[in-house]
């Protein structure tokens, strides 16, 4: 069992701290706002400010600081605040300790941004005298203790071998699948993970407002095309990037049913933005059918990732 100290005490941090104690692990607390250090330590936490913390206690210390859009732009300001104040707490401790870096940031943060922070106030090299990773959370807000107890999947981007391999231990207990890669992967899939979610939003939305148009039930379209679409029940479906689709249904019925919602008037900018895309890329790269022969969900549980992004689909 490890000593985790928890570096903001927000809903992340909050659900990520009882996660790991359940499984047994120590767990404390640290953040710059007095109320919320407060009101864990009337919930029998133990929560403190920065200039309490001992440094030399901790195995793994979690960054789970906020990291806000303004301006159509991520402040990385308190982020990149709590990184110094622990490189400068990895200075006062000889041990090997982990520093897990959970804040949604954009790519390349952890190694490009926070990495030679950690460094210089530490005066120590990552991947030798301390360790670090990235390790996005897919948490819900309304049921982010029960998504981190029971989640289903673990993304772990370590800079270092010994790095993941305690980081793995720790979360193998959770029972989840879990997925290792670099820094830059791990927080790469935590915004793909999100816009992707957007994205299927908004065109089930274009979705809605044809049907209504037509007079049809647009929940009865959406829920039965969850069943039918292979993108929806094959996960890997269509995620081999850099070829644009192919076979005889896609490119037709895409160009078809836009001039179709064109014809009465309707926007479907969802369908215009996939069709555009595909053919700037057909225009450098011919499309890959799918090969008919490998059925695309045989052996999907015994393969790693990489290998069954291999196997993705892109063609009806």
């Amino acid at each position: 069992m490890f000593n985790i100290l928890i570096v903001g005490a927000g809903v992340v941090g909050q659900a990520t701290g009882k996660g790991f104690a359940r499984k047994g692990h120590s767990i404390d607390y640290v953040d710059i706002d007095p109320v919320k250090v407060n009101q864990l330590t009337q919930q029998g936490l133990l929560a403190m400010l920065p200039d309490q913390v001992d440094w030399t206690r901790y195995d793994v210390i979690m960054l789970t600081v906020s990291t806000p859009t303004i301006n159509n732009r991520v402040v990385l300001d308190y982020l990149e605040a709590a990184t110094l104040n622990v490189g400068r707490g990895l200075a006062t401790s000889d041990k090997f300790t982990i520093v897990v870096v959970r804040s949604t940031v954009p790519p390349t943060t952890t190694e490009r941004r926070l990495r030679p922070i950690l460094e210089r106030a530490a005066g120590k090299t990552a991947g030798i005298d301390f360790g670090l990773a990235m390790n996005p959370e897919f948490l819900r807000q309304r049921s982010n203790v029960q998504d981190f107890e029971r989640p289903w999947i673990t993304v772990l981007g370590a800079s270092d071998r010994l790095t993941a391999d305690i980081l793995t231990d720790m979360y193998k207990p959770f029972g989840s699948l879990i997925v290792n890669c670099t820094p830059t992967e791990a927080e790469m899939i935590k915004y793909v993970n999100n816009i992707y979610n957007a994205l299927k939003i908004s065109y089930f939305n274009e979705v809605h407002t044809i049907c209504e148009h037509l007079g049809i039930d647009s929940k009865l379209v959406g829920a039965t095309v969850a069943r039918s679409a292979e993108s929806m029940w094959n996960p890997l479906y269509g995620t081999r990037g850099g070829v644009p689709y192919g076979g005889t249904c896609l490119p037709k019925d895409t160009v078809g049913f836009l001039a179709f919602c064109q014809d009465m008037g309707l926007d479907h900018l969802m369908l215009e933005a996939t069709i555009a895309a595909n053919e700037r890329l057909a225009r450098t790269v011919a499309p890959v059918a799918w090969l008919d022969e490998v059925e695309p969900t045989a052996g999907m549980h015994s393969l790693p990732l990489n290998k069954l992004a291999a196997l993705a689909p892109q063609a009806a």
